[in-house]
């Protein structure tokens, strides 16, 4: 299966849909999905499926007498069942001002919503929840997590429609990334897994500190999205636009991955220049 063709500018609804065909669905290791919803752990629990059926012993609960199997086999029987997991995953995009270019193939902005629309769509196929956070330059939109594909077909018609208004928008200031980990800590629920698509511009004084709280509370993930630029610099001086005036300079190799690791921050660098990578993992 091939995604529909579109320009590199703009995050296509028809693609962010269709990498869920090609996401192949791939239970998360030790877990299974449950016949009452949800996720089934290894360990017993008060879940809804079965872990096993075993005659009653001094000791157990009564409460957990199967009647049905005590009917059949004239003799208490105690039931046991699988823990609920609960796996929940927010999406984090970044569609503020300096994720909006690119020199081939996609915008940043664009790599980074269909980065996030395949961990969103693995996340639904095994059975989790699937929520976002999209940022943009004036503008912070909450989806609140959901199971099932109708949570990623919401999820991506909200990119579509905040990356557009992001390109429309005039560039007047945006939050730091500092700012932006700060605010998930304060609304995630402690155990949500969040991953973040990002160039990491303007990542702020206390960028380590605020991902630093975020990870005792939640499992992160960055997806460290560069161009072509970035990822093989060109030789020579050129002029660009920095912070509203035009100014010579090199193009260098980004330190971004570097600081990540320095702030023990579990990340993957992703060339906006690439295929969508939806394999399994």
């Amino acid at each position: 299966m091939t995604l529909p063709r579109a320009s590199g500018a703009e995050v296509s609804l028809d693609r962010l849909v269709a990498i869920g065909g090609l996401v192949a669905g791939k239970p998360a290791p030790g877990l299974s999905q449950g016949v009452a919803g949800g996720l089934s752990g290894p360990r017993r629990g008060e879940g809804g499926d079965l872990f096993d059926l075993r005659p009653f012993q001094d000791g157990d609960d009564p409460r957990r007498i199967d009647p049905a199997a005590t009917a059949r086999s004239g003799r208490p029987q105690v039931r046991s069942r699988h823990e609920e997991v609960d796996r929940t995953l927010l999406l984090v995009a970044d569609f503020r001002p300096p994720m909006l270019w690119g020199t081939r193939g996609r915008f940043r902005s664009v790599a980074a919503a269909e980065a996030l629309a395949v961990e969103g769509w693995r996340a639904v196929l095994t059975g989790g929840r699937v929520g976002a956070m999209i940022v943009t330059g004036s503008a912070i939109e909450m989806l609140d997590p959901r199971p099932r594909e109708a949570a990623m077909l919401r999820l991506a018609g909200a990119l579509c429609r905040a990356h557009a208004a992001a390109l429309g928008a005039p560039d007047a200031g945006h939050e730091s990334l500092a700012a932006i980990l700060e605010s998930v800590t304060t609304r995630n629920a402690p155990g949500t897994a969040v991953c973040l698509a990002t160039g990491l511009d303007t990542p702020g004084a206390d960028f380590g500190m605020a991902a630093a709280a975020l990870m005792r509370k939640c499992p992160f993930e960055v997806l460290l999205v560069q161009d072509s630029v970035e990822t093989a610099p060109p030789r020579g001086r050129f002029s660009a636009r920095i912070d509203g005036r035009v100014r010579p300079g090199r193009f260098g190799p980004p330190a971004s991955a570097d600081r990540l690791a320095g702030h023990a921050i579990p990340h993957r660098i992703l060339n906006a220049a690439d295929p969508v990578q939806a394999e399994a993992a």
